[in-house]
């Protein structure tokens, strides 16, 4: 990113007759189309009175220390009059009370399932903004890009996307070489996982050792890289397909091996591989896991490819990614576009990078210097985690998730054996549709 400003110069008349012309000249050479230059000298040369924005950050992955470092420097190394009010992620002030008490931040960090932000009317549409302050988002990930855009009737782009969440699988080297296992590999299926699991679950002196643990998130986490629609976008009603089936017995698989099964279905897996250090292989967010692994003591991991369902090859879990809302109450909106430019150049996406957040740009050079500047990822196997895909967004509604905490429930009905696979779905599908119809009502 170019921002420097032009000096203020002294112009004879002539220079002045000319000027006129140059900047003509000047905007049709910039295959703009007309857009306003980041760098309009006339503009920039007048001081700009100081504005305070309010950011919330409706996320946990965003703190004042990062926000600070990796966006607010920058900010202000090209913006001096531009500082920020920061809210912090709490669970009992969030948007909802900011809004009831009128106090509606200028912009929002969040995760990708804005549908409260659009029932509530909050979420700007960002098509003109980002054409005004010549942001391209064809130099995003087009998977991330078309997951926004998925939220919108008529084309909106209702966010600007931070940074993307890949899934990997972690897994303790020191169980596969203290059971004499092989390691896991990139490239893996579900099903060799699945064997491969079955290898290290045991009893030894009263500890139980797990293989894989693999549906943190709930079952419609693990069955997200098929992408299988959970509503009909034309009736509005739940959408449980026969592929269910097939998920269902993955996951009854894979808890049925022998010393496997988890204690509470559905429970982090976190605990039992970085702390216990008793599970062998953890699928996990790349930029969570990495925060925990930081502060791990005597954990001897590495990492792969998360495996994939074999009719999905090389996808992972739904596209996931971190993004600014902007309000449609903010007062200070080229203020606010500025900024998000800021989040999104080159510069500040390829130090976030080294710092182990993953871009949402597909520039390669900055993809290739992820976790950089973190010493104890050194060695590992990091090119691991891109070599899978993000799974396409599914359609998105108020409704989605009536759907899968149905899916969810009716998986923990076949893991504590209250119902067979059929009967479980097919009661997931009855409570979905009842509580969408609740919904309907309100």
């Amino acid at each position: 990113m170019n921002m420097k400003q032009f000096p203020v110069m002294k112009r004879s008349r002539k220079h002045l007759l000319v000027y006129p012309l140059l900047l003509s000249l000047a905007a049709g050479c910039s295959g703009g189309g007309g857009q306003p230059s980041a760098t309009d000298p006339a503009k920039d040369n007048k001081p700009k009175d100081p504005v305070t924005l309010k950011v919330l950050f409706a996320n946990p992955g965003m703190t004042k220390e990062i926000f600070q470092e990796l966006i607010a420097e920058p900010v202000k190394k090209l913006h001096p009059h531009i500082s920020f009010e920061m809210v912090e992620f709490q669970t009992t002030y969030g948007l909802n009370e900011m809004i009831a008490a009128g106090d509606i931040p200028d912009f929002i960090y969040t995760t990708p399932y804005i549908q409260t932000m659009l029932d509530s009317d909050i979420a700007l549409d960002l098509t003109e903004p980002l054409k005004k302050h010549q942001i391209d988002t064809a130099r995003f990930n087009p998977v991330v890009m078309n997951a926004i855009k998925s939220f919108g009737t008529k084309g909106e782009i209702y966010s600007l996307p931070y940074m993307s969440q890949s899934f990997a699988m972690w897994y303790n080297k020191s169980l596969f070489d203290r059971f004499g296992s092989a390691y896991p590999t990139d490239g893996m299926t579900w099903d060799q996982a699945i064997e491969l699991s079955k290898k290290l679950a045991r009893q030894e002196n009263g500890v139980q050792y797990r293989g894989l643990v693999a549906t943190h998130g709930g079952i419609s986490t693990f069955a997200s890289s098929l992408s299988l629609e959970l509503i009909d976008s034309k009736t509005l009603t739940a959408l449980i397909s026969d592929k269910w089936n097939a998920v269902f017995a993955k996951g009854k698989a894979l808890y049925d091996i022998v010393d496997n099964r988890p204690l509470k279905l559905n429970a982090s897996n976190v605990q039992l591989f970085v702390r216990d250090q008793t599970l062998a292989m953890a699928p996990y967010w790349t930029g969570g896991m990495l925060g925990y692994l930081k502060d791990a003591k005597d954990l001897n991991w590495d990492v792969v490819q998360v495996p994939y369902f074999a009719e999905a090859p090389n996808k992972y879990y739904q596209v996931d990614y971190h993004q600014f809302v902007v309000s449609k109450t903010t007062k200070h909106l080229d203020d606010v576009m500025e900024v998000l430019k800021v989040t999104v150049s080159d510069e500040v996406q390829a130090k976030a990078a080294r710092q182990g957040k993953e871009t949402v740009l597909t520039n390669q050079s900055i993809v290739d210097q992820f976790a950089q500047d973190l010493d104890f990822v050194k060695g590992k196997n990091l090119k691991g985690i891109f070599k899978g895909q993000a799974s396409n967004m599914i359609f998105q509604s108020k409704y989605n998730g009536a759907v899968s905490t149905a899916i969810n429930a009716a998986f923990n009905d076949v893991f504590e054996g209250k119902s067979d696979i059929n009967s479980a779905l097919r009661k997931a599908k009855e409570e979905a549709d009842k509580k969408i119809a609740e919904l309907k009502q309100q």
